[in-house]
């Protein structure tokens, strides 16, 4: 009980400070506007400055402005408990007492002590602060921050152009341009020449101008408060750990760029996740050493606890199965991954027959498969083909899925195996990618993407070649990949009332995505087996917001391009 009151009365006084924070952040943001305007008398305005916030004139309150910006950006973070907004607020409330001590002529005020009591508040209850950033790619958040920053500049320019008649200064185009920089950083009309007959119009250009720089300043930021970068011995200790113990199909998935890591403390392990709101959507099983396994996700537990999440694992094996249950995970079946086995694979025979006899067609009109590989050489026309069908599929197709779907990654291929075919022309009809699994020992089928007047049987010659190929090199198995919601009537337990909801999707919805086509398509290789996937939640309850972040974490661009994608390819 006492552990109870003591936690209350800490956490009351941090989000007292906090909430101080804003108001003192407030105060520095719109504190050149209350100077000139005097919404309260010019007495009152000048009696708040004097005791609250005199740094703030001398100072032309472009540092005051800035730190008051961050301290407001990062307010809702400290209320989150984000380590990262903790040191930025700790950062900033230095440097405003510091400001106040050197510009106020005092030693206590107002200011300085509502300051310290931020400072030491923040300070003592550090250990608080522990959760973790969500993260976003820097040179993105520099090319959409050059917009809003090259307004500003072009709003004060082209000012100083129109007011001509009014500006005193030269009208040189380089000394324009210095006095726009000097105008928009100082916050001062007098330095950029203007008559005091328009320095109203000239605080209405600032407003203008600060509210770009704002934005400019913002996505700048909010890579480094929100979004650490993964950096190149991360992405190289992943990838080991995808090679030794990525016995999921998915693993090759966790290279993808669009990934946040959760690296273990006690064992060797990855977690390959995306935040949508507050769910942890991860991708595939987790990596690591079998006997780990309930450690491991002790760990995941904790820090998804850590950070009030919830966490939904997607497409995962039977492979860890116990570990999930004891650590309270509920799983649900969604599907199962269609496999061949390649010790004995063979076209012949009734089940192939439709296969064997497309296969059989595309070679009388001449095409031909034959394998690309950029890591030996890289082929200037054939990777233009791939991106040239790539660019015609989705123009067909509608938006990209991503997560658990790859790209060309012509660039950094990996261990991908890239498999084309071709007519007697030379021209490239379609194409498909393998990404390996279990240890370099079975292949998963990736990206399939084919021209849209593609002779019939292109892509079945490419899947009879390859499997061929990885026969001969003695690999044991390929798999075709999900098909959502298949046999679900199958499963021996009790139907739970999440798994008869995802029976009826896909008996009853079938013209939205094409569940029983896609399982058609993968039957017709008449696969020797059938693996079950699931998805893993906890809380353990299946409710909307995990719906909901299992189709937006697979379309980054946004559920409702999708939507109307999907309805312009059925109209």
């Amino acid at each position: 009980m006492k552990n109870f009151e003591f936690r209350s009365i800490k956490w009351g006084m941090q989000n007292l400070a906090i909430g101080l924070m804003i108001i003192l952040s407030l105060s520095n943001v719109i504190g050149l506007y209350i100077w000139h305007i005097h919404p309260f008398g010019s007495r009152r305005t000048s009696s708040y400055y004097g005791f609250i916030a005199p740094y703030g004139i001398q100072s032309h309150t472009v540092l005051a402005f800035i730190l008051g910006f961050l301290g407001l950006l990062v307010a809702f973070n400290l209320y989150r408990k984000v380590r990262s907004a903790w040191t930025i607020a700790i950062v900033s409330q230095s440097v405003l007492l510091g400001l106040h001590f050197v510009y106020g002529g005092r030693v206590f005020s107002i200011s300085s002590l509502l300051s310290l009591y931020i400072l030491v508040v923040l300070g003592l209850g550090y250990k608080d602060f522990n959760r973790s950033s969500e993260r976003l790619r820097l040179r993105q958040a520099l090319l959409v921050a050059i917009v809003p920053f090259g307004i500003a500049l072009l709003n004060s320019l082209l000012s100083l152009s129109l007011l001509s008649k009014q500006y005193v200064g030269s009208h040189n185009v380089w000394r324009v341009f210095g006095d726009s920089l000097n105008f928009l950083f100082l916050m001062d009309p007098s330095l950029s020449g203007y008559h005091k007959d328009i320095h109203p119009f000239a605080f209405s250009l600032i407003l203008v101008s600060w509210f770009c720089a704002i934005l400019f300043i913002f996505f700048i930021l909010k890579p480094l408060i929100y979004n650490p970068i993964v950096d190149f011995r991360e992405r190289r200790k992943v990838y080991e750990l995808v090679k030794s113990q990525g016995q999921n199909p998915m693993a090759y998935m966790t290279l993808l760029n669009d990934k946040h890591y959760f690296f273990g403390e006690m064992v060797e392990g990855v977690l390959a996740y995306v935040l949508v709101n507050n769910v942890l959507v991860v991708c595939g099983d987790i990596l690591c050493a079998k006997e780990d396994a309930i450690l491991f996700l002790g760990e995941i537990r904790r820090f998804a606890y850590k950070n009030q999440w919830k966490v939904l694992f997607m497409d995962i094996t039977e492979e860890f199965r116990e570990a999930y249950e004891s650590q309270g995970f509920r799983l649900i079946k969604i599907g199962e991954d269609a496999c061949i086995d390649l010790s004995n694979f063979s076209l012949a025979g009734k089940a192939r027959a439709k296969v064997r006899a497309n296969v059989n067609q595309a070679k009388k009109r001449g095409l031909t498969v034959d394998e690309y590989r950029p890591l030996v050489f890289r082929d200037a026309f054939i990777e233009h083909a791939l991106q040239e069908i790539s660019k015609e599929w989705f123009k067909e197709k509608g938006v990209e899925l991503g997560f658990m779907l790859g790209g060309l990654a012509l660039d950094n291929p990996l261990g991908r195996r890239y498999f084309y075919s071709k007519d007697e022309t030379g021209q490239i009809q379609a194409f498909i990618i393998f990404v390996p699994y279990a240890s370099g020992k079975s292949f998963m089928v990736d990206v399939t993407r084919r021209r849209g007047e593609a002779p019939n049987g292109a892509m079945e010659i490419i899947f009879a070649e390859a499997f061929v190929k990885m026969a001969e090199e003695g690999l044991q198995l390929v798999n075709l990949g999900l098909c959502p919601l298949a046999n679900l009537d199958q499963q021996d337990e009790e139907k739970s009332l999440t798994a008869q909801l995802f029976q009826f999707v896909y008996e009853n919805l079938n013209g939205v995505y094409g569940f029983k086509g896609l399982y058609q398509a993968k039957k017709k290789w008449a696969p020797t087996d059938w693996q079950p996937r699931y998805i893993a939640c906890a809380p353990k309850i299946f409710g909307p917001g995990y719906a909901y972040a299992m189709i937006k974490a697979q379309n980054p661009k946004g559920i409702n391009k999708l939507l109307l994608e999907k309805l312009r390819a059925r109209s």
